[in-house]
């Protein structure tokens, strides 16, 4: 009993065994090149003509995003443009705020109640459709997106990017800061401008009431004022002290030092009595010498006159051992210097005691000014410090309000950071379909196409098509060939009476030709 082939080697795909298989299924080749192409031809002619538009976005930080908060803003400076902002504003540009508007105008007129379900499919399939003709690319290495949008005509593909672009930039503007920021802050600015007036007319009522320019600097000065009035104080004690000191030791050296001094003192002998007595010496001597002529010398009136004489003499040598002393005195300089300095010192003591008695009287006031003045610090601080809040605030918010109406006048001109760095095209030649394009394409698929069912075919057969496959998968050599004869064919040949041909002998062809013989199991008679 025989046994089917199912599987048949095919051997190396040598360039002779592909001819040889595109041969064979030369029928499934052309059949797919030629479908394809009509499918290709079809597509082509009866696809419509779709024209593009294309203008081109550039992203940059030419103007700096004021940040709103609660502090003073700060100015900014310009940086690169990084990825991450190219791609927001990429998704920006397929938003549905930014699509809504071109894919289905009217779909923003629609109240909540008008949006059935109905509607709301309809918009969706409008927003898809609208996104396939709509693309979107950055340029590589730039800060550039590319927006295409293609449509039916030229005119339509413009007028849908122009739309796509006016709804981009206000979407951009509208979400580069907070919408009502200029009205915010010129409704705050003019709030705390009243505020503020209120808390300085406050204040204004308090310093006119206690009758101050500034608390602080009168508090400060008033310190200054007891600090010196302190310290005069202690100098004035201290004077005192040195005064007192001054008087007592000037008062006992008053009474231990004489007022008067002796200046000068000369010695004169006693010359007015000696030279009388000299003279009556010499006349009582002319008389004894006179007597003498007359009288002995014992006579009496001689030794009277000799008594005399020596009287005489004992009185001249006396006055002339006695001396006259004649001195002069004057106010002693030390003892006047003191009672000069002593004076001085109780003029300066009572001085003295006079502004300590000032400086202590001023002192008390000034201290009572102060306390007062403490008193009121609380007060004061309290409208002070309100007042200079509310001038802080005003501050604050008026430059905020500037700020946001010098970016009202910036998104008014469209100073944004976005530029158009291409206005919308408008081509009048269609980017599809492109004959040229499909005919090529639709050629080199087709013969793919081809080509693959040709492979697939030949994987699946389970004939033999050469001697050298049966070769390669029979145990036995092939001695012979015969060309492939039908069974019509055989009864011809045997006259018609009915002889049997061999369907299931072994296949074999000639070396040169090609025609396939089935390899199957042959069940003839039994026996």
């Amino acid at each position: 009993m025989q046994t089917a082939i199912t599987t048949v080697s095919r051997g190396s795909l040598t360039p002779r065994a592909r001819v040889e298989a595109l041969f064979r299924q030369r029928q499934l080749f052309f059949w797919v090149v030629f479908t394809v192409l009509i499918a290709t031809g079809l597509v082509t002619l009866l696809k419509h003509k779709t024209y593009t538009s294309q203008m081109k976005f550039l992203v940059q930080n030419t103007r700096g995003n004021v940040v709103i908060s609660a502090e003073k803003t700060q100015t900014n400076v310009a940086s690169d443009v990084s990825e991450t902002q190219v791609n927001s504003e990429v998704e920006l540009l397929h938003s549905h705020d930014v699509v809504d508007p071109v894919a289905d105008p009217e779909w923003a007129a629609l109240s909540e109640k008008q949006r059935t379900p109905a509607v709301t499919k309809r918009h969706e399939q409008r927003i898809a459709a609208f996104e396939r003709r709509f693309t979107t690319e950055i340029v590589r290495k730039t800060n550039l997106i590319t927006v295409s949008v293609m449509a039916d005509s030229p005119e339509k593909a413009h007028s849908d990017l122009e739309r796509l672009s006016t709804a981009y930039l206000a979407e951009h503007r509208r979400l580069q800061r907070p919408a009502g920021a200029s009205e915010f802050f010129k409704s705050e600015a003019e709030r705390t401008r009243k505020e503020w007036d209120e808390a300085s007319q406050k204040l204004v009522g308090f310093k006119q009431q206690h009758q101050i320019v500034s608390l602080p600097e009168r508090e400060a000065t008033l310190n200054d004022q007891v600090t010196e009035h302190e310290r005069d104080l202690i100098a004035s004690d201290a004077a005192l002290r040195e005064y007192d000191a001054r008087l007592s030791a000037s008062s006992t050296r008053l009474r231990d030092l004489p007022m008067r001094q002796t200046t000068q003192e000369r010695v004169m002998p006693n010359q007015q009595s000696a030279e009388h007595l000299n003279t009556l010496l010499v006349e009582l001597q002319n008389k004894r010498t006179a007597l003498l002529t007359n009288f002995k010398s014992n006579d009496r009136f001689v030794k009277e006159l000799d008594e005399q004489i020596a009287t005489t003499k004992a009185a001249l040598n006396d006055a002339t051992v006695s001396t006259s002393r004649e001195k002069t005195t004057d106010v002693d300089p030390a003892w006047q210097q003191l009672h000069t300095n002593y004076v001085q010192a109780e003029i300066g003591r009572k001085q003295a005691t006079v502004h300590r008695s000032n400086v202590a009287a001023e002192l008390v006031t000034l201290r009572k000014s102060l306390s007062d003045a403490q008193q009121l610090t609380v007060e004061f601080n309290n409208l002070d410090a309100q007042a200079s809040q509310a001038k802080q605030n005003y501050e604050l918010y008026a430059q905020k309000r500037d700020q946001a109406q010098i970016e009202d006048a910036m998104d008014d001109q469209k100073l944004i950071n976005v530029a158009v760095a291409q206005q919308p095209t408008r081509s009048y030649g269609a980017v599809s379909p492109k004959p040229i394009s499909n005919a090529v394409l639709g050629a080199v698929t087709s013969l793919f196409l081809a080509l693959c069912a040709v492979y697939l075919a030949e994987s699946g057969r389970t004939t033999v098509a050469t001697p050298r496959e049966l070769d390669s998968i029979s145990r036995y050599p092939v001695l012979a060939t015969l060309p492939r004869m039908s069974l019509w064919e055989g009864n011809l040949l045997n006259g018609g009476r009915g002889a049997r041909a061999l369907p299931a002998l072994p296949p074999s062809f000639d070396e040169d030709s090609d025609p396939a013989v089935d390899v199957r199991p042959w069940r003839g008679a039994k026996g």
